[in-house]
């Protein structure tokens, strides 16, 4: 597969433009990087620069966009955002600022007080549980798996794409 311009460079802009989006919500109050909206929100940059690397692909000159090609654009954008996405992730919260995994383990139990009565008290205690050992702090492993996982909601973003641009 030989990456193409477009690709490259919207993923790098949605991986950059990600990193600024949490570095604000970082900077303005930082229980906001748990926010469930702001988290998923994130979102909208990998897709809107997925769609827009397929339209030029789809303007420039040559072969025409094709599903295979398509696909991998769209995919090698997310590939890319989300590998920036990640490192600044495990820097910023395995080496900068260590102590925003306390914080999130403060929101996830304020979180789960708040919507106990949808778990049942076996379920709740469990999740407790699990908030007091390390699994939530960020090694370079743990880091990596994570990424290597999200890629498959990616590459089903990227199939979609493909399946709308690539046809024809």
């Amino acid at each position: 597969m030989i990456a193409s311009q477009a690709a490259v460079k919207y993923g790098l802009i949605a991986g950059i433009g990600t990193v600024a989006y949490f570095l604000l919500f970082y900077f303005i109050k930082e229980e906001l990087l748990f926010n469930p909206f702001v988290y998923w929100a994130s979102l909208g940059f990998y897709l809107a620069l997925m769609w827009r690397a397929l339209q030029v692909e789809e303007q420039a000159p040559g072969e025409r966009l094709g599903f295979r090609k398509a696909l991998q654009a769209a995919f090698l954008v997310f590939v890319i955002a989300n590998l920036i996405y990640y490192l600044f992730y495990y820097l910023l919260f395995g080496l900068i600022d260590p102590e925003l995994i306390d914080l999130q383990r403060q929101v996830m139990r304020e979180s789960l007080e708040q919507s106990g009565n949808l778990l049942s008290e076996e379920q709740r205690e469990q999740m407790l549980e699990s908030l007091e050992g390390d699994d939530l702090n960020p090694t370079a492993g743990k880091v990596f798996f994570t990424f290597v996982r999200s890629l498959i909601g990616g590459f089903a973003a990227a199939l979609g794409m493909a399946a709308l641009k690539g046809r024809g």
